[in-house]
């Protein structure tokens, strides 16, 4: 390279560094001109935009921290069962001869739902009402006597006695004759049928199940942290996958007094009105159950900021963000409770915390008051 090119490369270079070093103090200056320091040596005040308090602001949104009722519940599982329901069993041996009932048309208290072969026991209570009838032609004869002196007295009172007999054997065969009728012990709705007419029966056999479904009982297990204020009279709401445009109210009718060993669990039961006959036995639901109401102080889960095992929110007092340490609890959408750390009414950042310093100085923008606050 010539010597001439070699200066001219120097005096770019050098002025390339002359420039640099120029802008740099002219940087320099302009900070120095618009800072605090310099404000105050001038007499006059802060440029606009700036705290007066010292450094750069910056903008956030706020809410203040607020009281709310929140429901504690518990979710849970469970299969209905009818509130009473009975296996129908025939009480003597036998030949189903009728089925009176339809499976799963509702029937009412007495109603016959079988009968057996009774040829027997009808001519049994045919033969005791015969008998019963000569004792008491006898016992008519020898009272007659009896009043004549004819016949000792005695023998009066031994036909009574044979009288006394013969109505008990009437009586007798009249519930053996009874026997061969199966009814209804209460009003509800039968399944279907486990035998046909003609089959040969015993008194173990189970001939349908009788469900009283005018309301069911829905079982499940809570954990045993809420004993103590689970109770009889909550309620609580219910949800089936057969029905899923409908909630069913629940009311709790019983609390297990046993919590169970292995899965910290107790049962509880509660009773859904079933009077149009939606539900059946053993459906599968799913129930939420409140347990009492309390007043919580709640924030936007936005102003909640987790460092570790700490949690924290900017809290702002006198324009200016201090972080407080919270200790959280409940949730609902949106929102968290605080359980130690606040009070209701304190200002909250919610949105600009990634850019606020502990001590900083902000100004509060809130989009649904349209303006701001210092």
């Amino acid at each position: 390279m010539s010597i001439v090119k070699q200066i001219l490369v120097l005096m770019v270079l050098s002025a390339v560094a002359y420039g640099g070093y120029a802008g740099y103090g002219q940087w320099k200056a302009g900070i120095a001109a618009t800072s605090p320091e310099a404000g105050k040596q001038a007499g006059g005040k802060p440029a606009a935009g700036r705290s007066r308090r010292g450094g750069r602001q910056t903008s956030v949104e706020t809410t203040k921290a607020e009281v709310r009722t929140l429901a504690r519940t518990v979710e849970a599982v469970g299969n209905t069962r009818a509130v009473r329901y009975v296996d129908i069993k025939s009480k003597a041996d036998g030949t189903i001869t009728e089925i009176r009932y339809n499976p799963g048309s509702r029937v009412a208290k007495g109603a016959v739902l079988f009968t057996l072969d009774d040829a027997i026991e009808k001519a049994d209570l045919a033969q005791a009402e015969a008998e019963f009838l000569k004792a008491n032609l006898a016992l008519k004869r020898g009272d007659k006597l009896s009043q004549s002196r004819i016949t000792a007295r005695a023998s009066v009172d031994e036909l009574q006695a044979a009288m006394s007999a013969a109505s008990a054997q009437v009586d007798r065969a009249r519930s053996r004759l009874a026997d061969r009728t199966i009814l209804a012990p209460f009003g509800g709705t039968p399944s279907f049928h486990t035998v046909d007419a003609g089959a040969r029966v015993t008194k173990d056999t189970v001939l349908t199940r009788l469900d009283d479904l005018s309301s069911v009982l829905l079982e499940f297990a809570v954990p045993e942290e809420y004993f103590a204020i689970a109770r009889v009279g909550l309620h609580a709401k219910a949800t089936t996958a057969a029905y899923p445009d409908r909630v069913f109210d629940a009311k709790i009718t019983q609390v297990d007094t046993t919590v169970d060993p292995i899965n910290r669990s107790f049962r509880v039961r509660a009773e859904i009105d079933n009077s149009d006959g939606a539900l059946p036995s053993g459906m599968f639901m799913q129930l939420t159950l409140e347990l009492d109401s309390q007043a919580m102080v709640m924030v936007p889960e936005a102003a909640i900021t987790v460092e570790g095992p700490n949690t924290h929110v900017f809290v702002i007092a006198d324009g200016k963000a201090r972080k407080q340490t919270v200790t959280i609890g409940a949730r609902e959408p949106g929102f968290v409770q605080i359980v130690t750390g606040l009070a209701e009414g304190d200002e909250v950042v919610t949105h600009g915390t990634s850019k606020v310093r502990p001590g900083s100085a902000v100004k509060v923008v809130n989009a649904e008051t349209g303006g701001s606050t210092q």
